[in-house]
């Protein structure tokens, strides 16, 4: 298998895919030129494309292949980037008393930035500041044909904009997450819902609270089903200028209000509604809101979704709930396999760990971590660079582990990110584990199904690597976990320098995907009594040439002299100590042979 073959093999699919009419996701393992290829096809067939991505970092990206290959492009014009009003650079909220405190406000009800624009008396009493010396640069860049551009760039978000969908065809390059997602607190909600019912005569209701305690009662049933009727599928926004000023008013109102119409209760206490149009809302038991909004894409010629390691039904609802064609670069585990041992040059050994969630911080094993870390430059010789929560990494720099490291870097800060691409040694310490409201009981009651903990025979919540939450919840829970531990493998060797090609990569968690293959180690941490031990030799005035009995090391520490003997006789196997038989009782006299190299934290084999 060699990598020519596979790109070849990629610009097949997504030929294949682009010619399709319903939306195709195209799995495509990392380094195999996917974001690439789409550009690529582009040229190739002279078609326009619509690209659309996470960070600004890859449009850069993007712009360099445009122009490697001659196709004119441009950047969509993004409100929070360009709008002069807002302080791009801002880490903190702005003053509440401030414009731009009032431009975030109207944007966060739902108001489009170019509305705000056109609309700036009427929201502000006053142009907007980036008004004063003439038009805003936002509102210029707006004013283009995208029929004159090969390729257009830009975010997740702007897919919601259908002049850069109609006659196109578009390419989403991952997973979008949940940019599509709209989560109203449940105050911001509920204010919304009763502004628009004050407003709203074809519903029996004064105010959220007795739309929410009164919407089954039969007498109300005609009216409420007229009201969904007048309204349709496809609106559900609240363009009443009368009604924009009010607080609480909220754009999304209507469509707000049809969910709390629809809202059906799941067995783990979360709410679903099917909202028609691809769009579905989901209420957590703390009553916390999503609505899931997805993208105009019926507009756009044809569509592919790119991933390397996808979860499907997350894709199929993210991007409107219709069938997704799925098609496999690679077609069987053993070409994975093939792929990252001879494609990529990745070695990769998995630890006898658990799954070590790292996440919280709470779990955190420096004495495993060390143990493994001293293991890997005591056979390397030289120190492996890591990727582990920021949990983790803050407790490395407190005790010690923190110096066997040559470089580190964090689950959250991977996306884009090329630090450890000519990086030959790597370490993947303990598994993220996002939490399970966002990343599993959401999703699940989004595709109304209700996902929780399963318990054991004696009633105990299941955890660690017995954690059970079902067949669906699983296949979510492993769709976020495992495959960004894979990810994070796949982040080191990723560029050849220097006559050398991938990297060896130790994964600290068994949180791998059920395909990959790799190689075995255990790591053994070193206890209490055996550091008493080891402390208690370099201490003795016979260190380093003398020799011990067992009862000598046990004298004055807090272990007895048969556990001393087994302790020895570890290091004996360890190559730390040698020992001879002699003496009164055929006692064992140790002596010392490297035990200056002890390690710290523990042992690998």
């Amino acid at each position: 298998m060699e990598l020519s073959g596979i790109r070849d093999r990629l610009s097949s699919v997504l030929d294949t895919a682009f010619q399709q009419d319903s939306t195709t996701l195209v799995e495509a393992l990392p380094a195999m030129g996917k974001s690439y290829g789409v550009v690529k096809w582009a040229d190739t067939t002279g078609n326009p494309l619509t690209l659309f991505t996470a960070r600004s970092e890859l449009y850069k990206q993007y712009v360099g292949w445009c122009e490697e290959r001659g196709l004119s492009h441009r950047i969509l014009p993004a409100f929070h980037s360009e709008c002069e009003t807002i302080d791009h650079d801002r880490e903190s909220p702005p003053p509440e008393d401030s414009i731009e405190a009032e431009v975030r406000a109207v944007y966060e009800s739902g108001i489009s930035g170019a509305q705000i624009h056109r609309d700036a008396r009427r929201y502000f009493g006053q142009p907007l500041p980036c008004q004063r010396d003439g038009r805003c640069q936002y509102m210029e860049s707006r004013e283009f044909d995208p029929e004159s551009y090969d390729v257009l760039i830009g975010h997740y978000l702007q897919a919601h904009n259908s002049d850069y969908l109609e006659d196109r065809y578009v390419a989403i390059d991952e997973f979008p997450g949940d940019s599509y997602f709209f989560e109203p607190t449940h105050n911001e909600a509920t204010r919304a819902v009763s502004n628009y019912l004050e407003a709203e005569d074809a519903l029996p209701f004064k105010n959220w609270t007795e739309l929410d305690y009164q919407r089954h009662r039969d007498e109300y049933e005609d009216a409420i089903t007229q009201w969904k009727n007048d309204v349709g599928l496809y609106s559900h926004r609240d363009a009443r200028v009368s009604l924009q000023k009010k607080q609480g008013f909220h754009a999304h109102a209507p469509l707000l209000t049809r969910a709390a119409l629809d809202f059906e209760l799941l067995e783990n206490g979360w709410e679903v509604a099917v909202l028609g149009v691809g769009r579905r809302a989901v209420r957590s038991p703390e009553d916390e809101w999503t609505v899931l909004i997805p993208p105009p894409l019926y507009a756009a010629e044809s569509v592919v979704a790119l991933d390397g390691t996808p979860t499907i039904q997350k894709w199929r609802l993210a991007l409107g709930g219709d069938w997704v064609n799925h098609e496999e670069v690679l077609e069987s585990d053993e070409e994975k396999r093939e792929y990252l041992r001879d494609v990529l040059g990745l070695q990769i050994i998995q630890t006898d760990a658990g799954s070590k969630p790292y996440q919280s911080g709470n779990h955190v094993n420096i004495s495993s971590d060390g143990a493994l870390l001293e293991g890997i430059y005591e056979q390397e010789g030289t120190r492996p660079s890591v990727i582990t929560s920021k949990k983790a990494r803050e407790q490395y720099g407190t005790t010690g582990v923190e110096q066997l490291i040559e470089g580190a870097e964090h689950y959250g800060n991977l996306k884009g990110s090329n630090k450890f691409a000519e990086t030959r040694l790597g370490v993947i310490i303990g598994s993220p584990h996002p939490p399970e409201g966002e990343a599993v009981k959401r999703w699940g009651a989004l595709y109304k199904k209700a996902v929780g903990r399963k318990e054991n025979e004696d009633g105990e919540v299941k955890k660690g690597t017995e954690l059970d939450l079902g067949p669906f919840g699983n296949h979510l829970l492993r769709g976020v976990v495992e495959n960004e531990v894979l990810q994070a493998v796949m982040r080191f060797g990723r560029t050849p320098s220097d006559d050398e090609h991938g990297a060896t990569v130790f994964v600290h968690t068994s949180r791998l995907p059920r395909w990959v293959d790799p190689g075995r180690v255990s790591v053994t941490t070193w206890s209490g009594g055996m550091k008493e031990v080891v402390t208690t030799l370099h201490d003795s005035e016979k260190w380093p040439d003398g020799e011990w009995t067992n009862n000598e090391i046990a004298q004055g520490i807090s272990i007895g002299e048969r556990q001393v003997g087994e302790l020895m006789k570890e290091l004996d196997e360890e190559e730390y100590v040698t020992h001879r038989r002699g003496g009164r009782g055929n006692a064992y006299h140790w002596s010392n042979a490297r035990l200056e190299e002890f390690t710290e934290f523990g042992s690998v084999e």
